[in-house]
């Protein structure tokens, strides 16, 4: 006569599946109403100030204007450039 063991089966956690079912169900059906259902709502909520951003997009830059702008050359540079040192030592394994 052979002995067989069996392993108990667990039951299964049916409050956590219908939890999780539950929650994907409202993010799904929020992110729907949110972002598909009426989305002129989204227009509306945004100040006036934010809306007159738009015109900012619209205008042209034309850097010939600032290059050849005459009060351009009657400034002078007072400092001299700066020359880029090269960081740490020369021997990083020599002491101090």
């Amino acid at each position: 006569m052979a002995i067989e063991f069996e392993e108990e089966k667990k039951p299964v956690n049916w409050v956590a599946i219908l939890t999780v079912i539950v929650i994907v169900a409202v993010l799904f059906f929020g992110s729907y109403y949110l972002f598909f259902k009426q989305p002129q709502l989204i227009e509306v909520v945004a100040p006036k100030s934010l809306q007159t951003i738009g015109s900012l997009s619209k205008l042209s830059f034309d850097p010939s204007t600032v290059v050849n702008d005459p009060t351009r050359k009657l400034l002078r540079q007072y400092g001299t450039n700066v020359q880029p040192v090269t960081p740490g030592r020369s021997n990083p394994f020599q002491p101090f």
